[in-house]
């Protein structure tokens, strides 16, 4: 658990206009943070709908706070208690079927603060003891001595979910210890019995070596491989052939590749052959996968080889392993393409079993965000029996592990025994497949189908002509489903969320489809349809603010409709006529948590619910830090920090504890940030060499908000003085009268052909004021062309302009910002970067004559400080200038003042400009 501090390291006045440095404040007295653990008394803190959902906890703490949020990242439940009166026990009033987080806070009888959570499941109740279903499994780990098992209480876990397979393992030398006998040790007797006892059938991989024959993992010759042959046997005899199904190794191309199998297609073979004869020979009716492919290196070539020595022959089942991550799963479906025309070309239509496949959540580069697994394994899923996949494993059912970074530890559906947020709990992942196996249970397979760019619709057939139709799309938009008119359709999201549509009189419902598969269940007919009628849009949020957003219903109908829009707990109604387009706001409440959200609005027409339409944002925190270097008025060096309260209510604020170099303190300790407003204080710098800085904003009950940054030492400063530019055309005389900075040279890489100062050169000047930044340039250029518009102007005559805050180094994030007289007339302007910001920059105006007669052009170009995202009282920036050259045959180079754009993106090679509050005269 995240423990906080109490107390300010020092404490300074609240005024906040120049704070005096503290060297090595002397800390305050400290007590110990209140404990908290999480200690679930029901297993995996899964409940089914109508059951008291209870959270059970242990804390020395006097008072319990707690937030509870849903898969939508809603607040749906908060309270505070005394810790005495909850009894280790938070009992919740939350039936509706989700995923859920739970934040808590407790605090001690000082007033000290202890951060923790955990997660739990409401899932709808089903029965899935008599179900024949067998397409959903999962790796389990069971079989293992580390801290990787889940043990034998998880085993409900898995039928809860609907979850009908659980992938595991006897290991071969576990259970011949002694040469000649083989015993399968007592714990897999004990897993094998609970997934019986709870209906969920067993996929046994027979592996691997055992030291007792040889010292490589893989069996190389045919004595070994009788050996293996011997337990492999000995494993059917244990565990029988129903409800079990035997998987040959575990990727052997993958594997084990400098032994003395070499990891071959050709060993593999012959141990498959051997196995499959001894073993059906006396278990005729046995299951027997393989080769368990790894899809990775060579694989196409080595399945190949398979099959070419016969390999198919030997199996039941081809089984695969094909992981993308952090890619979508759409990107496997060529693995499967490849693998079944492979087998249709050696005259095999056996079935194709998906062993493996995961993506692992944490903060390591290559994984992905907890709600990205879960619709990522969904999607995987639906893709995989879309294409006549017969069984899919998803990997793995708990995470093997507590480190974040590790990618290994957290492919799991599951938290791992020993995570905080307690053992067995759900990760969205959990929940997002047992919704999955709810919907499709014993539901065979219509077909899929594609619709609009990105889309996907995997239908299932419920009987009574009625479908289930598992909708998607990586581009988010509303689709039309066809259904007789007045019938019902069932929408349920990813997360088990239920909402009932009527079809209007033309026979539609309509649904967003986005990255989130939502299910569709009634009598649905044709393919899903792009639609424009209804889009909903919300505006960005900030935490402790209400989400505003926008409904549209576009109606191609000749008649009038009434409608009425419900979302956030509230309704608004209008009226749109035929042809027309009307619009209703949407408002959700306010609530103090930050993070990803997702909003819904269901749209009643004439009286029916019609639509149901989604969209996605960040609720953000109110409070944000940032820290410049900053020059005063006589140029001395400053360490601006600013606190932003982005929110429409003012917030108080503990304190902002801050270290740069061997200095620290505490500013605005207890102070107030009003609304939509922001506080500075600068602290005196001394930079000799390169140095950093540290900032931590507290506020009671909440997360510290952090930022850090580098330091430079500014040296050989451009100074740009006091100016207002008169955008005419003509440089001026306050302008003229200012240092120039030349521009002349061969530039990197010289320009083609350059000969002299009347091919190419020319006189820059910056000046500012309170709004802009001015840069006057007079450049004499022999031949002047700009072909290009917009984004492209960079590739004819015209200036480029590169601008970070502070000294040069400091800030990674660079405004690039060009100006051009286009040969078709207007002056163009662009940002290139930031890359989200990209196009037309706003405000920016700029005024460029060209006078062929002494073949020079005039540049005079203000640009925002608002559009840059800077502050002109900072009076520091860092920045370079790029002439381009083209003569009317591409262009020939470039001239520059300072570096890192043209040749290199770089805003460490900036030069470092002062902003002098001195008037040019």
């Amino acid at each position: 658990m995240a423990r906080r501090r109490s107390g300010a390291v020092s404490l300074l006045t609240a005024g906040l206009l120049l704070a005096a440095v503290l060297q090595s404040p002397a800390g305050a007295a400290t007590t110990a943070a209140p404990s908290l653990t999480i200690t679930p008394t029901t297993v995996g803190n899964t409940f089914t709908a109508g059951e008291q959902v209870a959270l059970g906890f242990s804390t020395d703490a006097t008072t319990v706070n707690w937030t509870v949020r849903d898969a939508a990242g809603t607040e749906v439940a908060k309270g505070s208690a005394s810790a005495a009166s909850l009894n280790g026990q938070l009992q919740l009033p939350i039936s509706t079927p989700g995923w859920y987080q739970t934040d808590l806070t407790v605090v001690g009888s000082d007033g000290t603060t202890t951060l923790g959570g955990t997660d739990f499941a409401v899932l709808t109740p089903h029965d899935f003891s008599t179900s024949t279903d067998t397409r959903i499994g999962v790796a389990t780990a069971l079989g293992f001595s580390s801290g990787a098992n889940p043990g034998i209480e998880s085993v409900p876990l898995l039928s809860r979910a609907g979850i009908s397979t659980a992938r595991d393992e006897a290991f071969w030398a576990a259970a011949e210890t002694t040469k000649g006998v083989i015993q399968f040790p007592q714990k897999v007797k004990d897993y094998k019995a609970a997934l019986d006892a709870n209906h969920v059938d067993f996929l046994n991989i027979l592996d691997y070596g055992n030291p007792l024959y040889y010292p490589d993992e893989a069996p190389a010759t045919d004595e070994q491989r009788e050996a293996f042959t011997r337990y492999a046997v000995a494993a059917v005899d244990q565990f029988g052939t129903e409800h079990t199904t035997y998987e040959l190794w575990n990727e052997w191309n993958l594997r084990d590749p400098n032994g003395a199998a070499k990891a071959s297609p050709e060993n593999y073979v012959a141990l498959l052959k051997m196995v499959s004869s001894a073993v059906r020979a006396k278990h005729p009716d046995v299951k027997l996968t393989g080769p368990s492919l790894a899809v990775i290196n060579d694989w196409q070539g080595w399945f190949t080889k398979f099959a070419d020595l016969g390999g198919l022959d030997y199996v039941d089942a081809v089984t695969i392993h094909p992981y993308v991550q952090p890619l979508d799963p759409e990107a496997s479906v060529t693995y499967l393409n490849t693998i079944r025309s492979i087998m249709t070309a050696h005259g095999s239509t056996k079935p194709i079993y998906i062993t493996e496949q995961g993506w692992a959540t944490g903060t390591n580069p290559s994984a992905v965000s907890e709600p990205a697994q879960a619709r990522d394994l969904v999607r995987g899923q639906l893709l995989s029996y879309g294409a006549g996949v017969a069984r899919y494993s998803s990997y793995n059912f708990m995470d093997s592990g507590t480190d974040p970074s590790n990618v290994e530890h957290r492919f799991g559906l599951v938290r791992n025994r020993l995570d905080s947020r307690g053992a067995l709990v759900p990760k969205p992942s959990y929940v997002a497949t047992a919704v999955l196996a709810r919907q499709i249970d014993e539901l065979p397979l219509i077909g899929q189908t594609r619709f609009g760019t990105g889309g996907y619709d995997v239908a299932f057939n419920a009987g009574g002509g009625q479908s289930v139709h598992a909708v998607w799309s990586a581009t988010r938009g509303v689709v039309a489903a066809t259904a007789p008119a007045g019938s019902t359709v069932q929408v349920t999201d990813l997360y088990g969320v239920e909402t009932t549509l009527t079809a209007d009189a033309g026979g539609h419902v309509w649904v967003t489809a986005g990255p989130d598969p939502v299910y569709l269940r009634g009598a649905i007919s044709g393919p899903m349809l792009p639609s424009s009628r209804f889009a909903l849009s919300v505006a960005p949020e900030i935490a402790g603010d209400p989400a505003t957003g926008t409904l549209t219903f576009t109606n191609p109908d000749p008649v009038t409709h009434a409608f009425t829009v419900t979302a956030g707990g509230g309704e608004t109604s209008g009226s749109v006529t035929a042809g027309a387009t009307a619009t209703a706001p949407v408002n959700y409440p306010a609530q103090d948590s930050t993070g990803a959200r997702s909003y819904s609005a269901k749209v009643t027409v004439d009286g029916n619910a019609v639509a149901l339409l989604s969209t996605t944002g960040t609720a953000t925190p109110p409070l944000t830090v940032t820290a410049s270097h900053v020059l005063n008025g006589s140029g001395k060096d400053l360490l601006r920090f600013r606190i932003t309260n982005a929110s429409s209510q003012p917030l108080q604020v503990a304190g902002l504890d801050w270290a740069s170099g061997t200095a620290s303190g505490t500013l605005c300790a207890g102070c107030t940030i009003p609304a939509h407003g922001t506080e500075e204080a600068d602290v005196p710098l001394t930079l000799t060499a390169a140095s950093t800085w540290s900032a931590s904003l507290r506020r009671t009950g909440a997360t510290d908000i952090k930022a850090a940054g580098k330091l430079n030492p500014v040296t050989a400063l451009t100074t740009a003085k006091r100016h207002t530019v008169t955008l005419d055309g003509v440089i001026d005389p306050a302008v003229a009268r200012q240092p120039a900075i030349a521009l002349e040279g061969t530039g990197t890489p010289p320009v083609t052909g350059w000969g002299g100062p009347a091919d190419l050169s020319g006189s820059l000047w910056l000046t500012h004021d309170d709004q802009n930044l001015y840069l006057s340039a007079k450049i004499t250029d022999d031949v002047f062309s700009q072909p290009n518009r917009g984004g492209n102007i960079w590739a004819g005559d015209g200036l480029q302009l590169g601008m970070t805050a502070g000294a040069p180094g400091e800030a990674t994030a660079t405004q690039e910002i060009g100006a051009a007289l286009t040969d078709a007339g207007p002056v163009d302007t662009w940002r290139w970067t930031p890359t989200s910001q990209t196009g037309v920059p706003p405000g920016v105006q700029g005024n460029v004559v060209r006078d062929e007669a002494t073949h020079t052009t005039t540049y005079e170009i203000a640009i925002p400080w608002s559009t840059l995202g800077f502050a002109a009282k900072d009076r520091l920036l860092s920045a370079t200038v790029v002439l381009n050259e083209n003569d009317g045959t591409g262009r020939r180079g470039w001239l520059t003042w300072g570096k890192g754009v043209a040749e290199t993106k770089n805003p460490a090679l900036f030069n470092a400009v002062r902003l002098d509050p001195t008037a040019a005269g």
